[in-house]
């Protein structure tokens, strides 16, 4: 895979402003400093030369990606909160499940990926992390029911199809009282769509990358072992002076993992629950990703994420449910003022912000209390000053609506303010 910048002074100009809130995977495919280019821009002929420009090339890209600490954090923590509570909601809204785990080592993540260092890595578009596609969640649910003799039926149900091929088939008659016929080998085999979507599972805080290193010390054997087995070039052994191979390795992560019901499947709670439980045990168990056969990919439920998750779903939700409300107080309060005054519309706004307060503010009148209204505060104090360059009407009005109801629960100097305007205006 060939970078799409290869200009020098590009690549100079990119890495000045390389840091950790830079997307990092646009870095790694697209900003692979190469060395194996003369300065005419052909390839190094000499194999000798090659190689080591091969060499270097991959050390400078890990001390340059990696920095000086070896490791490398990447993601930006709020965007990967918001995409992770907007995808929990999303699954809770269609009766899913959303649960969070903590890798117990590392993770290797998209290998296979073409990348000039032999091994890529399978990077978020837009959140610039590694991250799990449904698909891959999906097999790996998958393939725990079938190496552990799960019902072949439940398989096809769930997941669309099942390999019946590779499933303890042998297990299924004592299991399930129930033999594997033909017919039915087929009909398990046919592709459709199962009842349950697997979202992608993606880190819901940065993560940190690591070079990390592996030795194919048979790779010759398993590639050609089967046409020349009895080549000790081939053959397996202590003689041969295998090259390791350095990747980019995921640890500490903490990804969140959805699975929700299909439209239209009619999947049970217990269902539901079971699915959830699966994907647990195949992380646990089985792992995700590559190279889980040497303790890559396993995680583990972090009940603290998860509760941390509840917590911050709950105060976006209670945000909203208090938004709506204000947005209904206001359109109640527009429309009982649409027949007032200015001067009698401000009584009315006070009168209920002083109600939001409840009685708090009787208890203790003498306190400093506040209320807002049009970006301005007022109390008694302030709303009293403003009334004495009002009319008679708007002052009555104040009177009866305002003050008098709360009379009693004002200081003595505001008593004896309203006992002389009743006073002047007549009312008794």
């Amino acid at each position: 895979m060939l970078p799409i910048y290869q200009s020098t002074e590009t690549y100079k100009q990119a890495k000045l402003i390389f840091n950790d809130k830079s997307h990092s995977g646009l870095w790694f495919e697209r900003f692979y400093d190469y060395q194996i280019f003369e300065n005419n821009g052909n390839p190094l002929t000499n194999e000798q030369d090659k190689k080591k420009a091969k060499i270097a090339e991959k050390d400078a890209f890990f001390k340059t990606f990696n920095g000086q600490r070896g490791v490398r954090e990447c993601g930006n923590e709020k965007n990967l909160q918001a995409y992770a509570q907007r995808q929990s909601a999303l699954c809770h809204a269609q009766d899913g499940k959303s649960t969070i785990y903590q890798n117990d080592w590392l993770m290797a993540i998209g290998l296979g990926n073409s990348h000039p260092l032999e091994n890529g890595l399978l990077w978020h578009p837009t959140l610039g992390v590694p991250y799990f596609q449904g698909s891959t969640v999906k097999g790996m649910a998958k393939a725990l029911m079938e190496q552990w003799g799960a019902d072949p039926k439940l398989i096809k149900r769930w997941f669309g199809s099942v390999n019946a091929t590779t499933s303890k088939t042998a297990d299924f008659d004592e299991m399930f009282g129930m033999s594997l016929s033909e017919d039915l080998r087929k009909t398990l085999d046919e592709q459709s769509i199962g009842a349950f979507i697997f979202l992608d599972a993606v880190p819901v805080k940065p993560v940190m990358l690591k070079q990390s290193i592996m030795t194919p010390h048979y790779g010759d054997w398993y590639q050609k072992g089967d046409s020349k087995p009895t080549d000790k070039n081939v053959q397996p052994g202590d003689w041969h002076s295998p090259v390791p191979v350095s990747f980019l390795a995921v640890e500490k992560a903490v990804m969140q993992f959805g699975v929700m019901p299909r439209i239209g499947a009619d999947v049970t709670d217990d269902e539901l629950e079971q699915i959830s439980n699966v994907i647990t045990m195949a992380l646990e168990y089985l792992g995700i990703g590559a190279k889980t056969a040497t303790g890559y990919g396993r995680m583990q439920k972090d009940e603290k994420a998860i509760q941390e998750q509840k917590e911050k779903i709950q105060q976006a939700l209670q945000e909203k449910a208090n938004a709506e409300r204000l947005k209904k107080a206001e359109e109640a309060l527009t429309q009982a003022i649409a027949n007032l005054n200015d001067n009698q519309a401000f009584i009315y706004k006070f009168k209920e912000k002083l109600s939001i307060l409840g009685d708090s503010w009787k208890n203790n009148p003498n306190a400093t209390h506040k209320v807002e209204i049009d970006g301005e505060s007022y109390w008694f104090v302030e709303v009293f000053k403003k009334l004495e360059t009002w009319n008679d009407d708007d002052q009555k009005y104040a009177l009866n609506e305002l003050f008098i109801p709360n009379q009693k629960s004002m200081s003595n100097k505001m008593k004896d303010r309203v006992k002389e305007l009743k006073k002047k205006l007549g009312i008794h």
